[in-house]
């Protein structure tokens, strides 16, 4: 009895070492991990809401491209909505996946070529058709510089991890984290957007946890990236009187008008108001319990910049990056910058139409993609645009 019992054991012992690990984390070859630079800095590009398909708009395509070398990154975070499910479809799920093959390679062909890592999380609007997440991750990965991770059936959703950085001189040493977090898609029950649901957000906790064990009992500094912003940014948002709202950058939302509290701007914009999940579960709770996240960085809502401080965690929105959806004057990329051996950190938006500033093609170009403005401002913008790329036509001849 007891040898079959020992043998039983042993058989559910190698199955579990088998298993593959809760905790995912984006681990590469050693001689691959993200590092900091000799100089003790590190570098991210957060790229939000493309949110196009497979005839990717040549003005994003090109800002992409020219983007990228002037801000140098050691990382690119693509933070959800990468693609335009409803772009990408014609209902027959092996073409719809040929699309959708073709839409991702728009753009990660581009940060290919600058052989730069790629982090990965999904939004709500990336797997709304036929191609799961699951099967588009998969397109990810076959790119050499894709560093995201399926958990598989670990945990709710797609795109739950987290990636290390390393040491300036000690590769063995992780001495800054981040969380890719997938915000999910819709509620099914509530509904509304979905949320960070309860297994994930254990999941955070134990993998902060073992980072802190590892560490020494010091929380190992941490940035969280995701889609969907938390349900707490509505702590930092107040309704003022309609007489009063010129003394803020202020938007207006069914007849009133509200603005960011002036104590926790820390800079950006409020141009929409946000949307969360319809449920709380509690992720932003235990980020500030655990203590190791300086700052939370979310996409989704497209004309939002903002900076904020809430109960020492900067929660940061940044404006998506597309023209396929909609937009304002904060279309653009984040860089991040984070140092060695510290928490703090700076980050900015470079813009589209400040990177573009002295040149008038490119700015007319940016009115007549952009669907925010007038049909009419956007034909004479057209024109524009085409007159002066013949006059330097003609010019270079």
């Amino acid at each position: 009895m007891k040898k079959i019992v020992s043998i039983l054991l042993a058989v559910v012992l190698a199955f579990g070492m088998l298993m593959p690990s809760f905790a995912a984390t984006a681990e590469l070859p050693r001689n691959e991990r993200l590092q900091f630079n000799d100089d003790g800095g590190f570098r991210i590009m957060q790229v939000a809401d493309i949110q196009d398909g497979p005839f990717l708009l040549e003005i994003t395509k090109d800002f992409l491209n020219e983007v990228i070398p002037v801000a140098d990154p050691d990382l690119i975070v693509l933070s959800g909505d990468n693609i335009s499910a409803g772009s990408a479809t014609v209902g027959i799920h092996a073409i719809d996946l040929i699309l959708v093959e073709i839409a991702i390679d728009r753009f990660m062909s581009i940060f290919e070529k600058y052989d730069i890592p790629v982090a990965v999380v999904f939004g709500n609007h990336d797997a709304e058709e036929l191609v799961s997440k699951e099967e588009q991750m998969a397109i990810y990965q076959k790119y050499d510089n894709c560093i995201a991770v399926d958990e598989g059936d670990a945990l709710y959703g797609c795109g739950t991890y987290n990636v290390p950085i390393y040491a300036s001189d000690d590769i063995s040493k992780i001495a800054y984290n981040l969380y890719m977090i997938d915000s999910n898609m819709y509620d099914d029950v509530n509904g509304g957007y979905d949320y960070v649901h309860e297994d994930q957000i254990k999941w955070y906790v134990e993998t902060s946890n073992a980072l802190k064990e590892q560490n020494g009992g010091v929380a190992v500094p941490s940035m969280m990236f995701q889609h969907i912003v938390v349900n707490e940014i509505y702590d930092v948002i107040t309704e003022v009187p309609e007489a009063e709202k010129d003394n803020y950058e202020y938007v207006e939302d069914n007849g009133k008008y509200y603005a960011i509290n002036p104590e926790n701007l820390r800079t950006g914009e409020l141009n929409e108001m946000p949307c969360p999940g319809t449920v709380n579960a509690g992720q932003f709770e235990a980020v500030k319990n655990q203590g190791d996240v300086v700052a939370m960085f979310f996409g989704h809502d497209h004309k939002n910049s903002y900076e904020v401080e809430y109960q020492g965690v900067d929660l940061v929105n940044t404006p998506g990056v597309g023209f396929s959806s909609y937009g304002d004057h904060n279309r653009g990329v984040r860089v991040i910058d984070i140092r060695e051996d510290t928490a703090e950190y700076e980050t900015e938006v470079i813009k589209y139409r400040d990177f573009y500033s002295d040149d008038e093609a490119a700015l007319d170009r940016f009115e007549f993609n952009g669907n925010e403005f007038e049909f009419i401002d956007q034909v004479a913008a057209f024109f524009k645009y085409v007159f002066v790329k013949v006059h330097r036509f003609l010019y270079c001849l």
